[in-house]
């Protein structure tokens, strides 16, 4: 009788594992494409087969694991650069705006060294004399020699103080203008014009002129002598001045050429960050659909390696309460109850070896 009874749970002891990988195949058959409970290596003892199909599922799953957190890299250092790319794009863009704005500061400098211009002087010789309010001529004691040369001298000094202050005034507005925007122009400015002796045709004897005729010519003379003489101030000082623009206009000209030659480069790279940003951003997109794809095998095989534990804890616990039914038998004999309970110490020992076995610690490492 206790031979029958030890063939018996000899034979019962692996039923439990059986079950269970039934259960697990039955549930699960379509994991990786294969019956695990027909490939079970013939000639090995069930327990060595269950933690083996555990080592290799779980192989499985650390594998998708790996390759989860190399996607998750790869994305991350996608979107690291992607940031990159982006703070380029930003700063390039910034640059690209800031040269267009120091252009149109440059070509609106060009059009004020336009509106830099001399006005011509003005002076009305006649004004410094007293006139007969009857007569309509320069009364008699203004008609001297001395007071025509006197009058021309002091229109003459006004007339060179006017220009040169005019010029000095023009040229510190274009320095002004061509502050930090262009080399400084060095152009010595002349201030001594070419101009007409007075050469007047009578008063070379006493001051005071008789004839009132004689007064009048030399007036004249005194008159044509100064305006010929403004004009050639006035385009002495002006040509110096257009000489300083255009030297100012070719400067800035150049200077927005080369701006725009820089702007057209920082608009350029602009144009290839966006299209690395475009790229960038379809390739993360394919990262992250890939990755939601190995996440979903992912958690397939956590369920798979989950649910194997969770259907070997149930078969072994229905297996052992079994036993311990029939130990606790008021029919069981001693022998048969001692029989019952090493058989439960045995797949008791069997159950920690395959679910708490030290291969995950391994895996893990």
């Amino acid at each position: 009788m206790g031979i029958d009874l030890l063939t018996k749970l000899e034979e019962e002891k692996d039923q439990w594992i059986y079950k269970a990988l039934a259960r697990f195949d039955e549930e699960f058959l379509r994991f990786n494409g294969q019956d695990w409970l027909n490939e079970l290596s013939a000639g090995e003892t069930p327990e060595h087969q269950i933690i083996q199909m555990k080592k290799m599922q779980y192989s499985i799953y650390r594998k998708k694991s790996l390759d989860l957190e190399q996607i998750d890299q790869e994305i991350k250092r996608m979107k690291k650069s992607l940031t990159e790319e982006e703070n380029s794009y930003q700063e390039l863009t910034l640059e690209a705006q800031t040269i267009q704005e120091e252009i149109t500061h440059f070509q609106g400098l060009i059009k004020n060294l336009d509106k830099l211009q001399l006005e011509k002087f003005q002076c009305e010789i006649h004004t410094k004399f007293e006139l007969d309010p009857k007569k309509e001529h320069v009364v008699f004691k203004d008609r001297k020699t001395s007071k025509l040369i006197e009058c021309f001298n002091k229109a003459e000094w006004a007339m060179a103080e006017f220009y040169k202050e005019q010029l000095e005034e023009s040229v510190g507005k274009l320095k002004q203008m061509m502050h930090d925007a262009a080399p400084p122009i060095l152009h010595e400015i002349q201030t001594n014009p070419p101009a007409a002796a007075l050469s007047l045709k009578h008063g070379r004897g006493f001051d005071q002129y008789i004839v009132l005729k004689n007064f009048e010519e030399d007036f004249k003379i005194v008159a044509d002598t100064f305006n010929r003489n403004n004009t050639i101030a006035y385009n002495y000082y002006a040509d110096q001045l257009n000489c300083l623009k255009e030297l100012g206009k070719r400067e800035l000209t150049q200077l927005c050429d080369r701006k725009k030659t820089f702007q057209s480069m920082a608009v350029k790279k602009a144009e290839k960050k966006q299209t690395l940003k475009r790229q960038k951003v379809k390739w993360i997109a394919k990262l992250e659909e890939r990755r939601s794809k190995v996440e979903w095998a992912w958690n397939q095989d956590l369920e798979q390696l989950q649910k194997l534990d969770t259907i070997l804890k149930e078969e072994f616990v229905q297996a052992v309460s079994e036993w311990q039914a029939k130990l606790l038998a008021k029919e069981s004999t001693d022998l048969e109850r001692w029989m019952y309970y090493q058989y439960c110490q045995i797949i008791l020992k069997q159950a920690e070896r395959i679910i708490e076995n030290e291969y995950f610690e391994y895996s893990r490492g």
